[in-house]
């Protein structure tokens, strides 16, 4: 049983050609509902994405574009529900299934992470792409896991002021309640 992606527009590479091709796709409000609750996002209000889709080496395919969305997010700071506009790249290589052979046992049993090297493509399973499901999953990679409404700087309320003023010097963790103690 396979999952339905809430913003599906699956590309067949085999119609692709030499030069690649470019696709402009755009959210239906349902899908933009379905996304929202995917993510746990209060609302998405626009999605869209403009894509290539270039045939690359040694038979992988490439997608590169960028993806605009406007969405309702929750403050962190306030809780205030927000709307901000995120712009973000969309990259990503496919490789058809089987290419780049086979693992043995010993090199899947090591575990060496290279964090600057480049990710290994994704399997292109039947033949499709699904640029709906590619952008959706950017989109939720680029959120930022604590948003902030603009205009809502962080107060340091864990001191008066002078301990954190005086450099070397750490500040109690009860100086705050000192402070309000004194305003009494």
């Amino acid at each position: 049983m396979t999952a339905v992606a809430e913003f599906s527009r699956p590309v067949d590479v085999s119609r692709l050609g030499r030069t690649g091709r470019r696709e402009s796709i755009e959210a239906t409000p349902a899908e933009l509902r379905a996304l929202a609750a995917r993510m746990k996002l209060p609302a998405i209000h626009a999605l869209s994405a403009r894509l290539e889709i270039l045939p690359w080496k040694k038979g992988q395919i490439r997608v590169h574009g960028q993806l605009r969305a406007e969405l309702d997010q929750e403050c962190v700071r306030t809780l205030d529900i927000f709307t901000s506009t995120l712009e973000a790249p969309v990259e990503r290589l496919y490789a058809p299934d089987g290419a780049g052979g086979r693992k043995t046992e010993e090199e899947e049993r090591e575990v060496d992470i290279d964090p600057l090297a480049e990710d290994e493509p994704d399997i292109l399973r039947g033949g499709k792409i699904d640029l709906g499901e590619l952008v959706a999953e950017t989109l939720a990679l680029s959120l930022d896991p604590w948003p902030k409404k603009p205009g809502t700087d962080f107060t340091d309320y864990s001191t008066d002021g002078k301990a954190a003023a005086e450099p070397g010097k750490k500040p109690s963790p009860f100086a705050g309640l000192a402070a309000l103690r004194k305003k009494d």
